[in-house]
């Protein structure tokens, strides 16, 4: 029996960490610390401009004394649809004791916790011309191959005269930033930035490509 659970605890740890470094097209991970005076992340995340959706992968250790909830929150501008998922153990073996998350906000933190969280963006349409974000009764036209919105005839016919010069503004570009608050105090107790650029442009700290 004891030989079992060893075998199962070998299998959870390969698995949580190929999880925590398999990188997907559309994906970033970032590695941060939890802290009462303000936390911070490894490094920023980088993601390539241009996607349909994207997934953010943060793990964080809670770094005494902070214990207590924290709110999560995906800050910027314009604003992006997303979804928080709270990772939990493939096997729950009751080694650690796991944080929970309801809506945006993980309860019951504690020193040395351990958490890993799953962050789903879906990104808006933007005008090409003017960076409106889509909303309905916009006009469409397509080129190449694509659908593109617009907000007026005016910034439609700006596009049909030059579309090389707009074609790629429509997919959100710049910083934005995973923000995590305590919910008593409002303080930030982490925050990770992620950065939206231009296709090709996406590099992490390392320089690796994305």
């Amino acid at each position: 029996m004891k030989t079992k659970k060893i075998i199962i605890f070998l299998l959870v740890i390969a698995v949580s960490y190929l999880a925590a470094t398999y990188r997907w097209g559309d994906s970033a991970h970032s590695i941060g610390l939890i802290r009462a005076s303000g936390g911070e992340a490894r490094h920023p995340s980088f993601l390539g401009s241009g996607e349909n959706d994207y997934t953010l992968i943060a793990t964080a250790t809670v770094i005494p004394p902070y214990r207590g909830d924290a709110r999560v929150a995906l800050e910027g501008e314009p604003a992006i649809e997303y979804k928080i998922y709270l990772s939990g153990p493939v096997v729950d073996l009751g080694i650690r004791r796991n944080p929970e998350l309801r809506g945006n906000v993980i309860y019951g933190l504690k020193p040395k916790d351990r958490i890993a969280l799953w962050v789903v963006m879906k990104p808006p349409l933007l005008d090409p011309v003017c960076r409106m974000t889509r909303m309905d009764g916009f006009l469409k036209a397509s080129y190449a191959g694509k659908d593109y919105f617009f907000c007026s005839e005016g910034c439609a016919e700006a596009f049909g005269k030059d579309p090389e010069k707009y074609k790629n503004n429509a997919h959100i570009k710049g910083a934005y930033n995973l923000a995590f608050y305590d919910t008593k105090t409002n303080r930030p107790v982490l925050s990770v930035p992620v950065i939206f650029k231009g296709k090709g442009e996406a590099k992490d700290a390392g320089g690796h490509q994305h």
